[in-house]
C-alpha cells in the first residue's frame, strides 16, 4: 500500500534514504530540515533548488544497489512548515535531537502519523519518541533499528545533495513496539533488496542494544588522554583504535570498557532483554579476526569468564586490529595500518563558534541516556558516572580557558532531563 514518508533531516543519511525509498517502493517521499537556522541545511536546499535531484554514488561496485537518484515531491524548509498528510516520519537525524524535532511538527502532522523509524537511536530512544507521541498518537508504531546501514558522506561541500556511500554493515537489527508489524516486515524486504540482512528482535530496546558504539566509544573518547586529543590538541596525531602512546588503549580503558559493558547488560537483565556477547559482536559482526589471534570456544565462553581474562581478551582483540589482518602486506611486510583513525579535535564553525566533533559529543548524550535508565530501575552505575564527570570537567575546563570565544551549546553541561523523564515515565508505567 502507497504511503507517504517524510524523512526528517538533509544529512547523508537522509539522502540515501530517500534514494532506497523512491528506487524500491512506491512511496510519497518528502525530506524535511532546518534551513531557517542551520547553514548546513540551508546549503542543502539552495543545492537541491539548483538540481531538481539527489544522488546517491558508492566507493564499492558490489553495493550499485543503493545508488540512484530521486527526485522529492518535496523539500521543507522548516519543520513547522511540514503539512498534515505522512504517514510515516524516517528520523534521519542525530538520537539527540529526536524531541526536538518532533515538537516542531504541528499537533496536526503527529496525529496524522502512524509509523515513526529511528534509524541511528541510542539505547532508550524509542522511549522517549514513543512520550513524545502520547497525547497525539499513542498508537503509533515507533521502530528502532540497530544503527545507520552503513558509511554514507558528502561527495563535495558545495553539493551536499551528492553522497558517497563508503561502506556496509554486514548485519542489522530491528525492533518495533508491535510483534507483528508489516510495515516493519516491508522494511526488512527493502534492506534485503540491497544485499543487507536484517535480523527482526522481540523490542525495540534489544535492536537499540545492539550497537558496540554503546559499550566502546565512552571508553574510547572519555578517557583523560582522548579528552586532552579533542579538548587541548596535539603536536601529533593520535589515534582512537591504537595502543599507548600512540593512541589511548591502556589496561584501564580496557577495565573500563568491560564495566560499562557489565552496566548496560544490568539493565538488559532486569528489563528480561537477552545479553549480549561484547566480544562475539565485535568479532563476528564488526571487525573479524585472524582464527590465529582467537579462537571460537574463548570467543563463544566469553561472558562465563572472569573479568581478568574478559579484559585480556578485550586487549588481544584490539592489538588484533592493529593492522587490517586480512590486508596483503607490501614488499616491507607491513600491512594496511587499519587502527590510524586520528581523534578529532574541537573546531571553529563559519561563524567562528567552537563545535564539539560527533565523538565524544554523541557519546555524552547516550551514556547520559543510558544512566537515566539505569536510575529508573535503581541500577547503581560507578563506570558511566565516572565517564560523564571526565567529560564535564573537560567542558568546564575548556570554557574557563577561552572565556572570550563563542561557544556551542554543546559545551554547557547538559542533563537531558526532558529525555530521561520521558523514558522514566514509560518505565514506570510498565513497571
Amino acid at each position: 500500500m502507497k504511503k507517504s514518508v517524510l524523512i526528517a533531516g538533509t544529512g547523508p543519511v537522509a539522502v540515501q534514504l530517500a534514494v532506497l525509498f523512491k528506487t524500491y517502493t512506491t512511496h510519497h517521499v518528502d525530506m524535511v530540515g532546518r534551513s531557517d537556522v542551520s547553514a548546513k541545511a540551508q546549503q542543502f536546499w539552495q543545492a537541491y533548488q539548483n538540481a531538481q535531484q539527489l544522488e546517491v554514488q558508492v566507493q564499492n561496485d558490489l553495493h550499485m544497489s543503493l545508488a540512484g537518484t530521486a527526485t522529492l515531491g518535496r523539500l521543507y524548509e522548516r519543520y513547522e512548515a511540514v503539512e498534515p498528510h505522512y504517514d510515516v516520519l524516517v528520523l534521519a537525524c542525530t538520537a539527540d535531537a529526536y524531541s526536538q524535532v518532533i515538537q516542531q511538527l504541528s499537533p496536526a502532522v503527529r496525529q496524522q502519523l502512524k509509523h515513526v523509524v529511528l534509524v541511528s537511536p541510542t539505547f532508550g530512544s524509542h522511549m522517549v519518541v514513543q512520550q513524545q507521541f502520547s497525547a497525539e498518537q499513542p498508537n503509533i508504531e515507533v521502530i528502532s533499528f540497530s544503527t545507520y546501514l552503513g558509511d554514507t558522506t558528502v561527495s563535495h561541500p558545495e553539493t551536499p545533495h551528492r553522497v558517497l556511500t563508503k561502506g556496509i554493515k554486514k548485519h542489522l537489527y530491528i525492533g518495533t513496539i508491535y510483534e507483528q508489524s508489516d510495515f516493519s516486515q516491508e522494511i526488512i524486504d527493502l534492506l534485503s533488496e540491497v544485499q543487507i540482512p536484517v535480523t527482526q528482535v522481540a523490542h525495540p530496546l534489544m535492536a537499540e542494544s545492539r550497537n558496540s558504539s554503546l559499550y566502546v566509544h565512552p571508553a574510547l573518547f572519555m578517557n583523560e588522554h582522548a579528552l586532552k586529543a579533542v579538548f587541548e590538541g596535539m603536536t601529533v596525531p593520535f589515534y582512537v583504535y591504537k595502543l599507548f602512546p600512540e593512541g589511548p588503549i591502556t589496561m584501564q580503558l580496557i577495565a573500563e570498557m568491560r564495566q560499562m559493558w557489565q552496566e548496560v547488560m544490568a539493565i538488559l537483565k532486569h528489563l528480561n532483554i537477552d545479553t549480549l556477547n561484547l566480544l562475539k559482536f565485535m568479532v563476528k559482526e564488526n571487525y573479524p579476526l585472524r582464527p590465529e589471534t582467537m579462537d571460537d570456544d574463548r570467543i563463544e565462553a566469553f561472558e562465563t569468564l572472569t573479568p581478568i581474562e574478559q579484559e585480556y581478551l578485550l586487549y588481544v582483540r584490539y592489538t588484533g586490529i592493529l593492522i587490517d589482518p586480512f590486508s596483503e602486506p607490501d614488499e616491507n611486510g607491513k600491512y594496511f595500518d587499519f587502527s590510524a583513525v586520528p581523534f578529532k579535535e574541537v573546531f571553529r564553525n563559519e561563524e567562528g563558534v567552537w563545535q564539539i566533533p560527533r565523538m565524544p559529543n554523541e557519546d555524552y548524550y547516550r551514556t547520559q541516556m543510558m544512566r537515566g535508565i539505569a536510575q529508573a530501575l535503581n541500577i547503581s552505575t560507578p563506570m558511566m558516572d565516572t565517564l560523564i564527570q571526565r567529560y564535564e570537567a573537560q567542558l568546564t575546563a575548556f570554557q574557563k580557558a577561552h572565556p572570550n570565544d563563542r561557544v556551542s551549546t554543546q559545551f554547557q553541561i547538559q542533563s537531558f532531563e526532558e529525555d530521561i523523564n520521558s523514558i522514566a515515565k514509560l518505565l514506570n508505567s510498565e513497571g
